[in-house]
């Protein structure tokens, strides 16, 4: 990819108040394929993040009074700028991020949809007119945007994730300071350029790229921020939680799938969708395979369509339209893996496949990998891997299979394997997670369907998707109109 810049320069910058602003810190865009950076990036200062606040307040104060149709139309606009540019920033994407090219233009055309989605959404939402005991009183209730909201966002999905946020503040009557991840901010920057040629007040969308935990610091608890959107891991979902108190907060936080398999499952397809969700995006997933927890009547059978599953993945360039997937976006994502599948072998636990970093090529190649004799013990079975990693854990007692998988801080998606529609309700109503999915794979999602974690879990808090996602980005006003 040849590497070129909004801004002119040979870095890429924020975008704040109408334009691309540098700063004297760089750090460098890395290409996890090869291992090696391809770009340098102007990381944004607290200054920064108060200009940005500023731009996007005043832009909020403007265009309040839209009109929902009016906010509908800049939701489709800002569709159809990224649906022109969507096979360029595909190329970027599978750059900088390391996901197949066919990966990243799906992702990005489901980003489409989801800014339609945003438009329709906000169109269907209706107001009320509560009935009141005062005679001379009539009262109408309907929804407002809440101001300027901060949106961080993660790598994993660097353009999807972003527009499950900006979509609805957009169409609910709110500006967005976005900081993106570090890793993917060229894709970011790339993508608000596209966004340019929208048909909204641009202002409304700032974009601040830094590298430096203290500004992002300083953007969730600025005061002239009354929301925070954050999708990432939970420990610091917690600590935004803890800094950002007196903000709203949507938190999309940490997951460990529990995919359970009851012994009349259909095995292909199980094995089908486990693989999906265990290896699409590397299992860089918060909904990918956690804990597969299988019946022993039919564990070894599944374990070995799985490992076939695997060895039959492409690894590669992420450009090359042959591969089915690319390196891991962090390097540090390998040390992990090493860490979990080390401690995973020390309690029992057997690798079926894979379970090395792949030292015949240079980037952050490690193999799709199933291992076996998962015990509950291991730290496999209860933290999130974030890896290509299928772990199975064998029960005999179906109590026990629910047991396992609502064991641990978790409770973002689950997913359940029978032949039984009674089984299918009796047991997926059981697992405590914001989303069971039933025969198909745990990284089933669309914009209309509400996504987040049960309550009392480390999975967030708050609905993304439909008209939820609207009413998380909205505040209830009530008008009550004297009549005489």
């Amino acid at each position: 990819m040849a590497f070129s810049t909004p801004s002119g320069a040979d870095f890429l910058a924020s975008w704040i108040d109408g334009s691309w602003r540098a700063s004297d810190t760089h750090y460098p865009a890395i290409n996890p394929t090869a291992g090696r950076p391809f770009g340098n990036l102007a990381a944004a200062s607290t200054d920064d993040v108060d200009a940005a606040v500023a731009s996007a307040g005043a832009a909020f104060r403007k265009t309040r009074g839209a009109r929902p149709t009016t906010r509908a139309e800049w939701c489709r606009s800002a569709a159809a700028a990224l649906l022109a540019k969507h096979e360029e920033l595909a190329d970027v994407l599978s750059t900088e991020h390391g996901k197949p090219v066919a990966e990243a233009r799906g992702e990005i055309l489901f980003a489409v949809r989801g800014l339609e989605m945003a438009a329709e959404s906000v169109l269907a939402l209706g107001g009320e007119t509560p009935q009141v005991g005062d005679e001379n009183k009539r009262a109408i209730v309907r929804r407002e945007g809440l101001g300027v909201w901060a949106v961080i966002t993660p790598w994993n999905f660097p353009v999807n994730i972003p527009v499950e946020y900006i979509g609805p503040a957009l169409a609910s009557g709110n500006a967005v300071v976005w900081k993106p991840a570090p890793t993917t901010a060229v894709v970011a920057a790339k993508f608000r350029e596209i966004l340019l040629a929208a048909d909204f007040p641009q202002e409304l969308l700032q974009l601040v790229i830094t590298n430096e935990v203290a500004v992002a610091s300083h953007l969730v608890t600025h005061p002239g921020i009354v929301a925070v959107g954050f999708t990432g891991g939970s420990g610091t979902g917690q600590s935004i939680a803890k800094s950002a108190w007196d903000k709203k907060l949507l938190l999309e936080l940490g997951g460990n799938s529990p995919i359970v398999v009851l012994g009349d499952a259909d095995l292909d397809i199980a094995a089908a969708a486990i693989s999906n969700a265990a290896f699409w995006n590397a299992g860089q997933v918060c909904s990918a395979a956690g804990k597969v927890l299988v019946a022993a009547s039919c564990a070894d059978e599944l374990a070995g369509l799985l490992a076939k599953r695997a060895e039959d993945t492409v690894v590669g360039s992420p450009l090359d339209p042959e591969v089915t997937m690319g390196p891991v976006h962090l390097e540090s994502g390998i040390a992990r893996y090493d860490r979990l599948i080390a401690d995973a072998r020390e309690h029992g636990a057997n690798v079926v496949t894979g379970g090395e970093r792949l030292q015949d090529r240079d980037g952050f190649f490690f193999p799709p990998t199933v291992i076996t004799s998962v015990g509950r013990g291991a730290a496999l079975f209860s933290e999130e891997t974030f890896g290509p990693i299928a772990s199975l854990s064998v029960f005999d007692d179906e109590d026990d299979l629910v047991t396992a998988a609502n064991e641990g801080d978790f409770g973002l998606v689950g997913s359940l394997f029978t032949a039984s529609v009674s089984k299918a309700f009796q047991i997926g109503e059981r697992i405590d997670c914001g989303l069971v999915v039933v025969n198909d794979t745990s990284n089933y999602w669309e914009y209309s369907l509400p996504f987040g974690g049960a309550a009392g879990r480390r999975s967030g808090r708050g609905r993304l998707g439909g008209r939820w996602v609207i009413d998380e980005f909205s505040q209830v006003k009530t008008l009550a109109i004297d009549i005489r």
